[in-house]
C-alpha cells in the first residue's frame, strides 16, 4: 500500500505594500493582478514584481506579510497592534457635576474637534467615498473616544464638511 504524503508548497508568492494605503499582501507571481482589499487599488504584477519581496509557499509568504504589517506597525505607532476583545475596555461613570469638570469636558470637545478635522483631512487625501467604518477604526489612530463620534459626525454634517452619500457611506468637503 503506497503512503500518502504531503507536498511542500513551493509556488513563489511576491510580498509587497498597497502603494495607496501601505497594506501589506502577497501574490501568485504567476497572477496578472492583485486587488488591494482594504482601498481597492488594483496592482499589475508585472510592474511590480521588482519592488517586493519572493518567497516560496503560501505559509511563508503570509508569515512573512504578518511580520511585515507589525514592523510597519511598531514604526507607526511606537509600539505592537494592541489586539482586545471588548469585555476589557471599561464604561466611565458618570461625570461629576462640579465645575471644573465641565470646563475639562468644554476642552477636550474642542479638542476631539479638531482630531475629527485632522482624521476626515487624511481620510479625504486618501478616499473619494468611504464607509462610516472607516471613520470609527481611525478614530482609534486619533484617540477620539467611540462615545463621542456620533456627536462629532452630526456635527460635520451639519458644517457640510461631512456629507452622507448613501447608507454607510460619506464624502469629505475640505
Amino acid at each position: 500500500m503506497e503512503e500518502a504524503a504531503f507536498k511542500k508548497d513551493e509556488t513563489p508568492y511576491l510580498i509587497f505594500e498597497c502603494s495607496k494605503c501601505r497594506q501589506f499582501m502577497y501574490v501568485k507571481t504567476t497572477q496578472k493582478g492583485k486587488k488591494c482589499l482594504r482601498c481597492g487599488r488594483t496592482h499589475v504584477v508585472s510592474k511590480i514584481i521588482d519592488s517586493g519581496e519572493i518567497v516560496n509557499g503560501m505559509t511563508a509568504a503570509v508569515e512573512e506579510v504578518k511580520k511585515k504589517q507589525n514592523e510597519f506597525g511598531i514604526s507607526e505607532l511606537g509600539h505592537g497592534p494592541e489586539l482586545r476583545a471588548f469585555s476589557d475596555f471599561k464604561v466611565a461613570g458618570p461625570p461629576s457635576q462640579n465645575k471644573e469638570q465641565k470646563e475639562v469636558d468644554i476642552d477636550s470637545e474642542e479638542e476631539f474637534s479638531e482630531q475629527f478635522t485632522r482624521l476626515l483631512k487624511e481620510i479625504g487625501s486618501t478616499y473619494k467615498t468611504f464607509p462610516a467604518y472607516v471613520i470609527e477604526v481611525m478614530a482609534d489612530n486619533y484617540m477620539i473616544p467611540h462615545s463621542q463620534l456620533k456627536f462629532l459626525k452630526k456635527l460635520f454634517e451639519n458644517k457640510g464638511i461631512l456629507k452622507k452619500l448613501r447608507e454607510n457611506s460619506y464624502k469629505v468637503t475640505l
